[in-house]
């Protein structure tokens, strides 16, 4: 009865301790009353449940939120941001300063490098402000305000800070100055996993963390290696801290906050508080994030769950290559001609099969979607062409790279467009791997596969088998036997000629229709992009330009579009500009508490037109200004 009795304790104080992290139903965020429905609490609740239900690795988050959130929190009160904003940082980065997301946005609060450039950061070969977690607060606060000069809402400032303020306005109705709302099952995801993380960890960083950390700003012209011996501080601990230091020595164009890390005596260091192994971090996160800057999952991981399997890598199919697996065999299950598979694979006749390897059913790409990739001791050309799904070819134009030339581990590689010429070749440091002896299936006999004539005459080539003579290890020589020769020299100049002639009509066809676009007052890369649906890269590219080269009023540039040119909105000339509707303009007065957003939704406009029409290359308005707006006359 007793024994029983202390089991009942022991549970009852295990029920207890699971529970304390519910979702309530109602709380509040940045000064609004949020209710909670059922379904949106049973959403949360899992997210929660999720990022608590292992002790150790939500210590090790909440740690880092005790080390960093004074800083953010003062940063935010500095400019005006509700304090709650900081628990977005965990969700974002987990407070890690050099993550890396799938779609290349970086550091503590995630930005891309177009949209950290708008709002101030610095990012370039030797400073990346993004891994600052000064500056990178300042700019999510910026990003923030601009936001909400939308909405006068901080929960869609929220959800804009993960779709944009173009996504969320299309999709959003209007809470302007709301003060109270409320969170159904239908709320945007973002929305409801940033709940969970405040709920999660709210009371949880309150107290000092084991690690402290100072602003350092006096350090103009210094490296960090001066300034950890005049802090009396170890070197590597201080890099850790400010990886935002690419290389060199600090610049003098601004003042840059250095972070300074100080360890109690009996606490542990800042490496095993602040940056946990990978390896564990990786098992209980939701979102993917990366040690190294440009490194995007590998295709090795892939791999090894999928083993023998179809996968997509950059939108094409692949098949993975098992142990038993040859040239000829791996190209029949991939339901493709022999010629073909050497050919999608940039294969020559004596290509080898390597097990564990994805090899393309379809034409690779000429451009990755990730932007650059940091080659490892273990890889070669070839190997990063086949993980990341893009011609070899186009791989050595991008980087340019000739045949005869000779790569380092380390080099950073171009995967979705051509180093410029006055931006040199950069090397990162990489870690050599440790050396295994690996078991190698063993040549036993001579293999002999006949292969469909129908496939090979259609590349004009008489043939009657294929042999395969498998070698000491791991390599397939192909042979191919013309019926009237005892040995045949393989021609692959006719492929490569249509392959040159058909790359600039692919290339084309894959970009789209051409539409020249004028730059309007106010329009920005970022906004551009928006209205055609492609990325601030892809108009870099097209027009040869880069993030740092601003645009002017009246500037062409070239965009490409998927669909019909027809659809496609072009800029109209003064002249013709009337012709374009039958509207009225009006003078709008500014009532206190007016924005653009709730303006345009009054006479159904957009921001854009309004800005337009007025001349204004910002969201700022003030009390009485007059605005001009063109209506629509009602036709009846």
């Amino acid at each position: 009865m007793r024994i029983l009795f202390l089991s009942c304790l022991l549970l009852a104080g295990y029920y207890s301790k699971a529970q304390q992290k519910q979702v309530p139903t109602r709380m509040e965020f940045a000064g609004i009353k949020l209710r909670i429905m059922d379904d949106a609490r049973e959403e949360i609740q899992k997210d929660v449940d999720a990022l608590t239900a292992s002790p150790k690795y939500f210590e090790i988050k909440a740690e880092r939120a005790r080390t960093y959130f004074p800083i953010i929190e003062r940063i935010f009160r500095e400019e005006g941001l509700p304090d709650d904003f900081k628990y977005l940082c965990l969700q974002e980065s987990a407070l890690i300063s050099d993550a890396v997301s799938s779609s290349n946005a970086v550091g503590y609060w995630q930005f891309k490098d177009f949209t950290a450039v708008e709002v101030g950061m610095r990012v370039d070969k030797q400073v990346d402000e993004r891994k600052n977690i000064v500056a990178s607060t300042r700019g999510a606060a910026k990003y923030m305000h601009n936001n909400n000069k939308f909405f006068d809402n901080w929960l869609h400032a929220l959800q804009a800070y993960q779709m944009g303020a173009g996504g969320a306005m299309k999709v959003l109705t209007n809470h302007e100055g709301a003060k109270s709302m409320t969170v159904t099952k239908k709320t945007y995801w973002y929305v409801k996993k940033y709940l969970a993380h405040k709920i999660a960890f709210e009371g949880s960083t309150d107290q000092p963390g084991e690690v402290i950390v100072s602003e350092y700003y006096d350090g103009a012209g210094k490296s960090l290696k001066e300034i950890a011996n005049e802090s009396g501080l170890d070197i590597e601990e201080v890099e850790k801290y400010n990886k935002w230091l690419i290389k060199g020595r600090i610049p003098d164009d601004k003042p840059y906050a250095v972070i300074l890390p100080k360890v109690g005596l009996n606490t542990p260091s800042p490496v095993a508080a602040i940056v946990p192994e990978k390896k564990q971090e990786t098992q209980h996160e939701v979102e993917y994030t990366f040690d190294e800057p440009g490194e995007f999952p590998r295709i090795e991981d892939a791999i090894e769950a999928r083993g023998g399997k179809i996968v997509e890598i950059n939108g094409l199919p692949g098949i993975v290559a098992g142990l038993n697996d040859n040239i000829p065999a791996l190209a029949k299950k991939a339901d493709i001609s022999l010629s073909k598979f050497l050919k999608y694979n940039d294969l020559g006749i004596d290509g080898k099969l390597i097990p564990g390897q994805v090899y393309y059913m379809k034409k690779k790409r000429s451009k990755a979607q990730a932007y650059y990739h940091v080659l490892q001791p273990d890889e070669t050309l070839w190997s990063v062409s086949q993980k990341f799904g893009i011609k070899l070819k186009k791989l050595k134009v991008k980087n340019r790279i000739k045949d005869d030339t000779q790569i380092t581990p380390g080099r950073v590689l171009w995967l979705r467009f051509i180093r410029p010429a006055n931006i040199p070749i950069e090397y990162r440091e990489v870690v050599e791997p440790e050396k295994k002896e690996m078991e190698q299936p063993l040549a036993t006999e001579k293999q002999e596969v006949v292969i469909d004539d129908e496939d090979l005459k259609k590349e004009n080539e008489p043939v009657d088998s294929v042999h395969i003579t498998p070698p000491d290890s791991a390599s397939l020589m192909v042979q191919i036997i013309k019926a009237d020769t005892t040995s045949v020299e393989i021609e692959d100049v006719k492929e490569e000629n249509e392959e040159e002639e058909t790359d600039a009509d692919s290339e084309k066809a894959e970009r789209g229709f051409l539409k020249i676009h004028e730059v309007q007052l106010g329009q920005t890369y970022y906004a551009i992009s928006k209205i055609y649906d492609v990325s601030v890269f892809d108009i870099l590219d097209w027009n040869n330009l880069s993030i740092s080269d601003k645009l002017s009023v009246g500037q062409k540039l070239e965009v490409y579009v998927k669909d019909s040119p027809v659809d496609v909105i072009e800029p109209a000339s003064t002249a013709d500009s009337a012709s374009l509707t039958s509207g009225k303009i009006i003078e709008h007065e500014v009532q206190e508490g007016d924005t653009l957003y709730k303006i345009a939704k009054m006479y159904n406009v957009s921001v854009q037109d309004i800005m337009k029409w007025n001349n204004k290359e910002d969201f700022n308005i003030s009390y009485g200004e007059k605005l001009k707006v063109q209506i629509t006359e009602n036709e009846n």
